[in-house]
């Protein structure tokens, strides 16, 4: 009899172990391991908070006028016309008159493509849908002697907005007529095709 109790005691403590005792001992693990990640989580958290308390100090540090060239130089808007009136101003300075002057937004946080079938899908391939700025292109024509057009480029250069130029080409124009009636060989026509760029 001494026997069989022993036996079923046995089985019920392992019957226990498995039923109630294995499932808490794996719980008891699984948030021991949630504790830890969380863990890791807040001392990331804290790291964070810790760089972002520096770089807003470090930015109150910057003086207004910097803060102004700054937004200067990259803009949070498109900011079009001033850039416009910047060139020509630049342009007018070296006498050569801006003409035809064209420019269309793109929107890189425009992730989505028109499939053949009309259904909307998203664009995965473009690698710029992740930039952090919005492209600006614009084309313009300028007029004039060719050291003139070089200054009016390093002009450009040194001007505080931000401008890639993509391409340039140059043609004489058969408008530009001097006295005798010929056309000035000296004066080309130069078309420059540039973008620039704002913050989205």
């Amino acid at each position: 009899m001494k026997f069989i109790s022993s036996i079923l005691l046995v089985i019920i403590s392992m019957l226990i172990f498995f039923f109630i005792g294995k499932p808490l001992y794996v719980e008891v693990k699984q948030l021991q391991t949630d504790v830890s990640t969380y863990n890791i989580a807040l001392n990331n958290s804290t790291e964070l908070q810790k760089t972002r308390d520096s770089l807003l100090s470090a930015y109150k540090n910057i003086k207004i006028e910097d803060k102004n060239r700054l937004s200067h130089l990259l803009p949070s808007t498109i900011d079009n016309i001033p850039l416009i009136l910047e060139i020509e101003k630049i342009a007018n300075l070296h006498g050569m008159p801006l003409n035809n002057i064209n420019f269309e937004s793109k929107n890189l946080e425009n992730r989505y493509d028109i499939n053949t079938n009309g259904n909307t899908a998203v664009s995965e391939n473009n690698p710029v849908d992740i930039l952090p700025y919005n492209v600006f292109p614009m084309d313009f024509i300028v007029e004039g002697k060719y050291d003139t057009f070089v200054n009016f480029l390093k002009e450009l250069e040194d001007n505080l907005r931000l401008v890639d130029i993509k391409s340039i080409s140059f043609s004489v124009p058969s408008a530009l007529v001097v006295a005798g009636g010929n056309v000035d060989s000296s004066i080309y026509s130069y078309t420059l095709k540039i973008e620039t760029y704002w913050l989205k």
